[in-house]
């Protein structure tokens, strides 16, 4: 019953969130407020100072197995979003966002920050992404494979806490540093003593005027101290069996992170290298990396964040439909490696995925993905997976 409630609430609250926004877009024309489509419904003061965004992104995946000892023929939701975001007198901005997936929701970004602090630069507080990893901080909406890299099962994601971030040398340098609590549940609540200072720092050394060519460069470290560690292990996919090893009496967890990427043009390679050392008597060194490369087949380059140092998606030069356009075509390559065989239990996975991505316009993308993954335990197996996904 008390679970009941809580989902009830959380619904209840961002409905009213919901409507609210619509109530300020009722009274624009009384206000002087713009309201444009942009790749999602935004609205804006005549000044500029204050703007609402309401979005969302729908993941719908299909996996077809060659043994269902490896994986069950099906499908999932595996995303189902409603964000609300904005910025409140030019300093102030926020974004709260929920999942639907499953059929429950749950907090993803719940959070609000000032920009432009004397010295400090920019402040964060709430529930967001840990500063840590080059492919967790690209949207799920623009990596060019369907699942995240295994490395991904070592990487911190969205924590409570706050953070002071900002970049440097006409954005050529990120900097960001955090401290975070952990999340008992869904919703970033949390009862204890643990916490987790996490920080990154990139640098572009090598850019482009246009920003069609870079290099790009990153470190990432995070010291975690909490009593116990959870890692869930799968093989690339949504629909994958998965491993949970929770480690109890742990002193504390050290995690570091290495990332590099190439963009020339349609062509991108990036790469990165993670290891976790938990100091517990069950505990020990998990280590991952993977190597991974696309290229547009129709011209377009992939867009990059700089402010954060991460890349975004592809902008089809023709949209699908529109004036005999086709979209655009990407083609991707991964090897991933993960290896936890000093826990209890513990494994090595070797993945191969081949990609295929179609992209109708900026909003609307097709994934088509080939994973053969090999555990050393001898159990290896094949999939053919689909996303079709619209984001806006």
């Amino acid at each position: 019953m008390k679970r009941i409630q809580s989902n009830y609430k959380s619904k209840t609250a961002f409905a009213i969130a919901m409507t609210a926004a619509i109530g300020v877009t009722a009274q624009s024309a009384d206000n002087d407020i713009k309201l444009t489509w942009k790749d999602s419904l935004r609205m804006e003061t005549a000044d500029g100072k204050n703007k609402l965004r309401i979005g969302g992104r729908i993941h719908w995946d299909n996996a077809f197995s060659s043994d269902d000892d490896y994986t069950s023929d099906g499908d999932t939701f595996r995303r189902a979003r409603l964000y609300v975001s904005g910025q409140i007198q030019e300093r102030y901005d926020f974004k709260m966002q929920y999942d639907f997936a499953k059929g429950d929701a749950a907090f993803k970004d719940v959070n609000f920050g000032i920009k432009g602090l004397p010295v400090l630069g920019n402040l964060r507080v709430g529930q967001f992404k840990e500063p840590f990893s080059l492919e967790e901080h690209a949207s799920s909406n623009d990596i060019p494979v369907i699942e995240r890299a295994n490395l991904n099962s070592l990487v911190p994601s969205r924590s409570a806490g706050l953070m002071i971030y900002n970049n440097y040398a006409d954005q050529r340098i990120t900097g960001a540093v955090g401290l975070f609590r952990g999340n008992d549940d869904k919703w970033g609540n949390y009862e204890g003593d643990g916490y987790a200072a996490t920080a990154r720092l990139t640098g572009l050394p090598i850019k482009s005027e246009d920003g069609s060519q870079l290099i790009h460069l990153g470190v990432a470290y995070s010291h975690r101290d909490d009593e116990s560690a959870t890692y869930k292990f799968s093989s690339d996919h949504s629909l994958a069996p998965s491993t949970k090893h929770k480690i109890s009496d742990v002193d504390d967890t050290s995690l570091i992170g290495l990332e590099a990427a190439l963009m020339l043009g349609s062509f991108t390679l990036q790469s990165e290298w993670a290891e976790a050392d938990i100091d517990a008597v069950a505990g020990g060194n998990l280590d991952g990396y993977y190597v991974q490369a696309s290229y547009i087949l129709t011209g377009e380059t992939r867009s990059y964040d700089s402010s954060g140092g991460a890349f975004k998606g592809v902008s089809p030069g023709s949209k699908f439909l529109d004036n005999g356009g086709l979209g655009a075509w990407e083609a991707t390559l991964r090897w991933s490696n993960l290896d936890y065989t000093e826990l209890a239990d513990g494994d090595e996975v070797d993945s191969f995925t081949v990609g295929l991505n179609w992209y109708l316009n900026k909003n609307v993308r097709a994934l088509f993905n080939y994973t053969n993954a090999d555990l050393e335990n001898g159990e290896d197996g094949d999939v053919f997976a689909t996303r079709f996904q619209i984001a806006f």
